[in-house]
Order: C-alpha cells, then sequence, then structure tokens
C-alpha cells in the first residue's frame, strides 16, 4: 500500500483530529498570508483572509452528560444507541478583504502586517506539530506496554 493511502476510517481519537485541523487550518492560512505578501506590488490587488479557529472551536464534540453511563462498542457490526453527538465538520473559509485601500496603486497589502501574521502563524503550526507529535509518542507507548 502506497505511503499516502488511508486504510478505511482508522481515528486515533478527538485530539488527534482537532490537531490535525489545526495544522490543515494552519498551512491554508500559511497560503493565503504568503499570496497576499507575494502580490504586495500588484495593483488593485486585495488581500485574503483565513478564518479556521471558530471553525477549529466548533469541531469540538459535545462533553456527554456525567449523569448517564455511556454504551460502548467492541465491533462495528454491535449496534449503537441514541444519537451520538458527533463533532462538526471542519471548514476553513476564505474571505477576501473589501477594507480602505492603503496604497496608491489601488492595493490594501501592509507588507509589515502580513510578515507579522505569517510568523504568528508559523509559531501557530508549530506547536500543533508538537503537540500532536506529542499524542503519537503516547500512542506508541500505549501500543508497546
Amino acid at each position: 500500500m502506497p505511503m499516502g493511502e488511508v486504510m478505511g476510517d482508522i481515528s486515533f481519537g478527538q485530539t488527534v483530529g482537532m490537531l490535525k485541523n489545526a495544522m490543515d487550518g494552519a498551512g491554508t492560512a500559511h497560503g493565503v498570508i504568503a499570496n497576499n505578501i507575494a502580490n504586495v506590488n500588484t495593483p488593485n490587488f486585495r488581500r485574503a483572509d483565513v478564518s479556521f479557529k471558530d471553525a477549529l472551536a466548533a469541531t469540538e464534540a459535545a462533553p456527554a452528560d456525567p449523569e448517564e453511563l455511556a454504551l460502548t462498542t467492541a465491533s462495528d457490526r454491535h449496534i449503537a444507541l441514541g444519537d451520538p453527538q458527533g463533532a462538526d465538520s471542519f471548514e476553513v473559509t476564505t474571505t477576501v478583504a473589501t477594507d480602505q485601500q492603503m496604497r496608491a496603486d489601488g492595493s490594501n497589502v501592509d507588507v509589515d502586517q502580513e510578515m507579522a501574521k505569517l510568523s504568528l502563524n508559523s509559531s501557530y503550526a508549530q506547536t500543533m506539530g508538537q503537540l500532536l507529535q506529542n499524542q503519537y509518542s503516547r500512542l506508541r507507548q500505549a501500543i508497546q506496554g
């Protein structure tokens, strides 16, 4: 099986899924910010923004009721009871900023502001990557005993 191919729907837990979504969102944001910087001298260019942190927060599943005993199933052939309250799907949204033009050529890109956003986003992505690596290390330890 090729390395990028996924075997079925393997889930490593909600935390790993959320960290993966955070890294996906940061990757999209990085591309959009880099595009803004690359087009700083393009006349009438409108910078874009990426919003994914609110969507990321919405993917968190509702907490279980502490008064209720949860039913767990050991096989996909078992019948689940009730309507599980799963997480919302994760979607990254990109919007074009329509704020005031900042330059005489009609562009609204401020390269200093974009570089600051790029630095912040890079730090965020690096932190999420480290947290994801820690989760996989814990899973490896649990498997190996």
